[in-house]
């Protein structure tokens, strides 16, 4: 029987399979029970060691002002490490001189392209010490460096082919720098949360991801290319009703009235009137002990609490208002500015009070008399009539600000321990109250507001990707804090405090405000201890139609004054007029009415030059010229409405009159005709002096004086 040679072979092939594949499925087979379920722990271990999953923050969104400034944002930064190994030999060792030139102009200028040579190849070659995978080229690179570095021979491959190890991180940023510092505030994970970037901290961080990392030994871990991974959701921006223009002029004038005066520490606060939207919050506080260097570094606007003093009198007024007990033309009889209390004396700080004896409560109000406030308050509540009352007006509340850290007012009523017999005077000029800046600002406003109180706040919108996910509208706290004939009656008062009170040396041509002078002294339950002094300043503007509220507030003026009207009013005018000269809808247009009548005497008369250079300077005034003579040189004479020119030739006269030309053209003139020229001050020709020859007669120099 013949043997199938093709069935012989194939026979013997799959006899020599088996005995190689049956060895190796079994060993296989071995492996991985051994590895999943005899060892599983001790494997699962070993993952752990060399792989882990790590969480990767967010791109933080960013902080603009209501004028699309950017206030905050996060700049990357990239460190950049380099695993010489990646690249194949050939590309290495063929680009390593243009890669050390290049790191030597844009890494690190320190070394020269031959070290940079030489430490390249000692990375690959060295055989002194482990392999390094994981040197480090630069820390802190930014994107456009990285672009260009990304360019560089090897590096050009990318990471798998190149070895470049690029790891990103962010520094957040203030393009404005120290500008509202605190209001703008920040986040450390895990740690404070100040300010907008603490109130809308989950807003902003948006969502983190995953990143497997995979352990290169000597604690160097690197990002794995697994693409399962979940990638982080950039946080949302957040849109401010903060004002970069205001907020630097408030701080301007506030910086330098707190070095003048080696203040403790100095807030300005910018409402707008009609929405309760803050403009702007500068906080500023010495920083050493001489006062002479200044940080915002503690919003004081919302934290500092303190008794107010004389600003604190408008809540007075418009509780006596309210409650009917008075009326404006009502009579106090301020006992020439003293009146004893029980076993304490009150004094009016006023020297005028010294003066009189009987005045009108207008007068008490504008002249800011404690006695008159103290008097009028003491006798005509009992109980808890007036601290109630106070609480009415919201001032017993907070004023609901985003911003983490407002301190809670405090208005002494007949509940707590500490109220007494004098209580009720006390508090009518200030004391036994602690309001914060911001809390006493939000009152004033509602006075300016028609008694419509608004809720402070600093956030219109959050978007997310250009979209509006988050909408802050103004928010009314009271539609109504007193009648209209009150609030009529208060806009009157603080109206007088500016025309005729104490706060009449800051009145100006440019516009009306109203506002109110304060001064409370702070550490008075400190027996033989030098007087502190709070200076407070609140008002609005302009007067007939308020648009924004102001209140500046500096604590322990040293040096100078430490009254209110003398410290904290010069830096209240500074805001308001910087921001009143900006307010284009407050000014009349120049142009606006009929175009007034050009009479002659308002028209170019008596200048001369070149024709050409004058109807161009007329077209450009809109000033009409009826007829253009034919003649190079011509005089302008004003007419009614128009100017008319006419031709002169002075080359033509014997001594030629250059009156009413530039010099350019006077000496033009003069030169060609042969005269020397000598000009004596700037402007146009106004008088020619011609100077003497050996005869007495005129010679060939003229002086030309110009004016």
């Amino acid at each position: 029987m013949a043997v199938n040679f093709k069935d012989e072979v194939l026979v013997r092939i799959f006899a020599i399979l088996a005995v190689i594949i049956v060895p190796v499925a079994g060993l296989l087979v071995y492996r991985t029970v051994d590895i999943a379920v005899v060892r599983q722990a001790e494997f699962q271990e070993l993952g752990r060691d060399r792989f882990r999953i790590v969480t990767v923050q967010a791109e933080r969104g960013n902080i603009y002002s209501a004028n699309d400034n950017l206030l905050a944002t996060s700049v990357p930064y990239f460190s950049l490490h380099f695993d010489p190994y990646v690249a194949s030999p050939r590309d290495y060792y063929d680009h390593i001189d243009s890669l050390a030139l290049l790191l030597s102009r844009h890494i690190d200028s320190d070394h020269t392209p031959g070290a940079w040579r030489d430490s390249l190849l000692m990375m690959r070659d060295s055989v002194t010490g482990p392999a390094n995978h994981y040197f480090r080229l630069a820390e802190s690179v930014s994107y456009s460096q990285l672009s260009r570095i990304r360019k560089f021979p090897i590096f050009n491959q990318g990471r798998m082919g190149g070895g470049l190890i690029v790891e990103k991180r962010a520094a957040r940023k203030r393009p404005f720098g120290w500008l509202a510092r605190r209001t703008i505030g920040y986040s450390h994970p895990g740690g404070a949360k100040v300010g907008l970037e603490g109130a809308f901290d989950t807003q902003l961080a948006g969502s983190s991801g995953k990143q497997e990392m995979f352990n290169m030994g000597n604690g160097v871990w690197l990002p794995t290319d697994n693409l399962t991974i979940v990638e982080p959701t950039a946080g949302d921006n957040v849109y401010t009703t903060l004002d970069v223009n205001m907020q630097d002029i408030a701080e301007n004038a506030l910086e330098r009235a707190v070095r003048q005066h080696r203040a403790e520490w100095g807030s300005a606060i910018v409402m707008d009137v009609k929405t309760g939207a803050i403009r702007a919050m500068a906080n500023l506080g010495a920083v050493n002990k001489a006062r002479d260097r200044y940080a915002e570094q503690y919003n004081y606007a919302i934290s500092r609490s303190n008794e107010p003093g004389s600003t604190f009198k408008l809540a007075t007024m418009m509780a006596l208002l309210e409650d009917g007990h008075i009326d404006l033309d009502s009579e106090v009889d301020i006992e020439n500015g003293t009146k004893t209390f029980y076993d304490l004396t009150m004094e009016d700080s006023n020297p005028l009070s010294k003066g009189w004896r009987t005045i009108s409560v207008r007068d008490a109000f504008e002249q800011s008399s404690n006695v008159g406030m103290a008097k009028l308050v003491d006798s005509l509540y009992k109980d808890n009539e007036f601290s109630q009352r106070l609480k009415d007006f919201h001032l017993g509340s907070e004023s609901g600000i985003e911003l983490e850290g407002e301190r809670a007012p405090f208005i002494n009523d007949t509940s707590r321990a500490g109220f007494s017999g004098i209580s009720r005077a006390w508090m009518a000029i200030g004391y036994e109250s602690r309001l914060t800046p911001l809390q006493m600002l939000t009152f004033y406003n509602a006075v300016a507001n028609g008694g419509r109180m608004m809720k402070p706040y600093l956030v219109t919108d959050i978007k997310r990707n250009g979209r509006v996910v988050e909408e802050y509208k103004p928010t009314v706290i009271d539609k109504k804090i007193a009648s209209a004939k009150t609030i009529e009656q208060l806009q009157s008062l603080l109206e007088g405090v500016v025309d005729r009170g104490t706060a009449k040396r800051l009145k100006t041509d440019q516009y009306r405000f109203a506002a109110k002078t304060g001064t409370s002294q702070q550490n008075y339950s400190q027996k033989n201890r030098k007087k502190k002094y709070q200076a407070s300043f609140a008002g609005y503007f302009p007067a007939e139609n308020p648009t924004y509220t102001i209140i500046v507030v500096v604590k322990d003026p040293t040096q100078g004054a430490y009254y209110g009207g003398e410290v904290a009013g010069p830096i209240f005018r500074e805001i308001a007029d910087n921001i009143y000269n900006s307010m284009i809808e407050v000014h009349e247009p120049i142009n606006q009415g009929p175009r007034p009548v050009l009479y002659a005497s308002e028209l170019p008369s008596r200048d001369a030059g070149f024709s050409s250079e004058l109807v161009e300077v007329l077209d450009f005034v809109n000033v009409t010229v009826d007829s253009l003579p034919q003649s190079e040189l011509v005089t302008v004479n004003g007419a009614e409405e128009h100017v008319e020119l006419a031709a002169i030739s002075p080359g033509g006269q014997q001594f030629p009159n250059v009156r009413g030309m530039r010099l350019r053209d006077a000496v033009y003139v003069l030169e060609n005709e042969g005269y020397v020229v000598h000009p004596r001050g700037v402007g146009r020709v106004v008088n020619m002096r011609w100077q003497s020859d050996g005869r007495g007669k005129r010679g060939q120099d003229v002086e030309l004086i110009l004016r």
